[in-house]
């Protein structure tokens, strides 16, 4: 039997683990760590996923670059099947404007993270990672681009004693961006976390931009996925260092007919890779 006094070392021990938290950690570490507590359904058993993706204002936006008086509709459909191939599509255009449908898809492509979050440890792995201070109960990983190549030369991230993603900023010869979030676990989530908003700002020269993203999720079929995401963007102008030009736009993104496991993207990623050959 263990005497009281060596039950009271381990127990010293591990409660001084405990407290330690991210601080026990190497960098690369800490950042592994928020990656597996982190929702990402396919991970889980999601291997064949569709949806539609609209965005409110975009028909008008279209229209002032179009000769056409209306549009019907205009969305996206998105394809992806495991580990990560995916096909998006552009509806409600005339044929032709390939050129546009281009610029269109890009534009929603990084939206796909909402639906499909990516790892952030592949994102930070080419800069040398550092160990920074902690403050106000969170620790800093701080990354270098030793190569001087890449457009963004350094990375701040900050994870609060959980080991959450609480910021991550970026500095360029450019400018700086910092995106600060906020998350919480769902019924549906595994315990895992699940973004609830993520506020942008970005100062590049005079103009100042904040961008801020509140999320609503479903459950479908055992999964959660984002139902609207609405994004309100402030942008503020400097003007002879005195007067401020200011502008706010709300705007929607709505995710719908979500279909899961049903080999819907399959068949349509098939389908197109057999057009292109």
């Amino acid at each position: 039997m263990f005497s009281f006094t060596k039950s009271f070392q381990i127990l010293v021990v591990l409660l001084f683990s405990i407290c330690l938290g991210n601080a026990a950690m190497k960098p690369a570490e800490i950042v592994e760590n928020f990656d597996l507590r982190y929702y990402h359904p396919q991970l889980l058993s999601l291997k064949d996923l569709s949806f539609e993706i609209r965005v409110s204002n975009l028909k008008e936006s279209v229209l002032k670059s179009i000769p056409l008086s209306k549009l019907d509709d205009l969305y996206y459909s998105v394809f992806w099947i495991a580990p990560g191939k995916y096909l998006i599509e552009v509806h409600g255009l005339p044929r032709g404007y390939v050129e546009l449908k281009n610029e269109l898809k890009a534009l929603i492509r990084n939206r796909l993270d909402y639906v499909l979050p990516q790892k952030l440890a592949p994102k930070v792995r080419s800069y040398s990672l550092k160990a920074g201070e902690t403050k106000n109960n969170l620790s800093t990983v701080i990354g270098t681009d030793e190569t001087h190549q890449r457009g963004i030369n350094e990375i701040e991230i900050k994870f609060n004693k959980k080991g959450m993603l609480r910021s991550f900023v970026t500095k360029s010869p450019m400018g700086s961006q910092k995106s600060e979030m906020k998350m919480s676990s769902k019924s549906w989530s595994n315990n895992k976390w699940v973004v609830d908003s993520i506020i942008v700002t970005s100062t590049q020269g005079v103009q100042f931009t904040e961008m801020k993203n509140t999320f609503k999720y479903k459950k479908v079929d055992g999964f959660g996925f984002p139902e609207k995401v609405t994004v309100e963007t402030t942008q503020e102008l400097q003007v002879n260092n005195k007067e401020k030009k200011k502008r706010k736009v709300v705007s929607e993104i709505t995710f719908s007919n979500y279909q899961v496991n049903k080999g819907i993207a399959r068949k349509r990623i098939l389908d197109q890779s057999a057009k292109k050959q």
